[in-house]
């Protein structure tokens, strides 16, 4: 590689980290701005939505693993806020201070595990499930978006479990190694690859053989036969955080 290659890569990447820079200062000034009374909620929440894709969108392009990790819980955790309310402030200031904790470590060229920030960071908002117990149990659940997905959020966020939401296969199978979830729930059905084909490549990585999967399906388990045999079926219904608590103790998650 040239000398202005490289001289290009340098001054790409340095870009890059300005604008990571500036996406989290205006996050943070919406923030500001909204508990000025400046702007109202609605338009709060509109611009912190248009900055974390920004800030996500660059953390994919110069390979920013921890920020781009960092940036999907982000946006996982306000996914289903209608608008910016003064609870959520506090956490999502939080959330900016672990995504600049990212970039640092990208500046100086260090590794970070963010498997052990996610475990500190604020639980999933949106949703109204009273008074709970928060766990420390960490579940993925790998599901297309919509009503269905939005059931099984609330029943497993009523149970106290700490919920990060997939709405890809493909992207899990990119975030799981370094989320390190406690356990994954995933739809049999999905576009790309199915629920068994995440469960068979969980089970053939190294990284990820140890972490218990569970797959939504709507038949017996008998006739999934590629299914690993390791793997539980769970079905959606009025018995489901019920049966899904008894497959975390089989899993020893319990």
């Amino acid at each position: 590689m040239s000398l202005s290659d490289n001289d290009l890569i340098e001054e790409l990447r340095t870009e890059a980290i300005d604008t990571v820079e500036d996406r989290l200062h205006n996050l943070t000034q919406a923030v500001a701005d909204f508990q000025a009374g400046i702007i109202n909620g609605n338009d709060a929440l509109a611009a912190i939505r248009l900055e974390a894709h920004s800030l996500k969108s660059v953390a994919a392009s110069f390979e920013m693993k921890a920020l781009k990790v960092m940036c999907h819980r982000f946006e996982d955790y306000f996914f289903n806020m209608k608008e910016l309310t003064e609870g959520a402030c506090k956490d999502i200031l939080f959330y900016a201070d672990r995504m600049s904790e990212c970039l640092d470590a990208f500046v100086n060229h260090r590794e970070i595990d963010v498997s052990q920030m996610m475990r500190k960071l604020p639980n999933k908002g949106g949703f109204e499930v009273g008074d709970i117990t928060v766990t420390d149990i960490e579940v993925m659940l790998v599901m297309e978006p919509g009503i269905a997905t939005k059931i099984v959020t609330r029943e497993l966020l009523e149970c106290g479990y700490r919920m990060i939401n997939v709405a890809s296969t493909l992207d899990a199978i990119q975030l799981i190694p370094s989320m390190k979830p406690d356990a994954v729930i995933v739809s049999r059905v999905m576009p790309e690859l199915t629920g068994i084909d995440l469960a068979c490549a969980l089970r053939a990585m190294p990284t990820t053989r140890d972490i218990p999967v569970a797959l939504i399906a709507t038949d017996q388990k008998e006739k999934y036969k590629d299914l690993p045999s390791d793997v539980p079926v769970l079905r959606k219904g009025s018995n489901f955080a019920d049966d899904v608590a008894d497959v975390f103790v089989e899993l020893g998650i319990l």
